[in-house]
């Protein structure tokens, strides 16, 4: 479960030590270990006797290597069982629901590597050929204009066109001819003009794909009727798959290009 799903971070604590190897077994000690504390302390803590200070809570951050914004909602977590007047819980109850609304938004859950002017913008994402030429240059050890052009089957100077603009960008470099991602992924935050037609640029192609689809690739469609809480949960298991996909991704051999789409939304 994200840490979001958690109103209480002793629940939290709980869960992430449980879905650790051997059911968590030790780990507890080491958190204690890593502290400075003796486990009793620690025990007292998980029970309710006594609370984290700030910088033992940050500290169990760093342990868990939870990332900034989790970090964030953490220590407002430990402020709120901190808090000595229903003044000051109610202030930190409202900021634990607008980290968790906050943490709803993409954009703050995943790295991107950086952000493109509008001018830029306006370039990259008026055809998906810009974002998949980007993706297909970090293949193997890059690759050359020719190699594009055999990819994607389309007229060797609208490639020149678009590696021009990459470089220019700063999204890649050239080296002897061949061509090599500099910059990894990009990100529009919501809200911004330009995301709807990226969305629309993988879609129409998702569409235009379903007619070929092979036996390894896969596309689901449903409507279905359900509560607005599961509705609400759901789109937070989405945002952390997201989120996971994200790191195994950074963390992948790049052999192929691929597309991910994903909706969720109100009929």
């Amino acid at each position: 479960m994200s840490i979001f799903d958690f109103k209480d971070y002793r629940a939290f604590l709980k869960s992430e030590i449980k879905s650790r190897p051997h059911k968590g077994r030790g780990e507890l000690s080491r958190i204690s270990d890593h502290l400075g504390v003796n486990s009793t302390m620690l025990s007292q803590v998980m029970s309710g006797l006594k609370e984290f200070s700030l910088e033992q809570a940050k500290r169990v951050c760093d342990y868990l290597a939870l990332p900034k914004l989790e970090t964030d909602y953490f220590l407002i977590l430990v402020q709120l069982e901190r808090a000595g007047t229903h003044d000051l819980k109610d202030y930190f109850r409202e900021k634990r629901e607008e980290m968790k609304k906050s943490s709803l938004e993409i954009s703050k859950r995943i790295r991107t590597d950086r952000s493109l002017t509008d001018l830029e913008r306006s370039v990259f994402y008026s055809s998906g050929l810009y974002s998949a030429i980007h993706i297909f240059t970090s293949l193997e050890s890059g690759k050359t204009l020719e190699q594009v052009v055999e990819k994607f089957n389309i007229p060797r100077s609208r490639v020149q066109e678009i590696l021009r603009f990459l470089l220019e960008a700063g999204l890649v470099s050239s080296n002897n001819g061949i061509f090599i991602p500099t910059v990894q992924s990009t990100h529009i935050e919501k809200g911004s003009p330009f995301l709807v037609k990226h969305h629309s640029n993988w879609r129409v192609a998702a569409i235009q794909k379903s007619e070929s689809l092979s036996s390894e690739e896969m596309m689901f469609t449903a409507n279905i009727s359900i509560s607005k809480k599961d509705f609400e949960k759901i789109r937070e298991q989405l945002v952390t798959a997201i989120q996971e996909i994200s790191q195994i991704v950074k963390d992948s051999p790049s052999e192929e290009i691929a597309n991910l789409n994903i909706d969720w939304f109100w009929i």
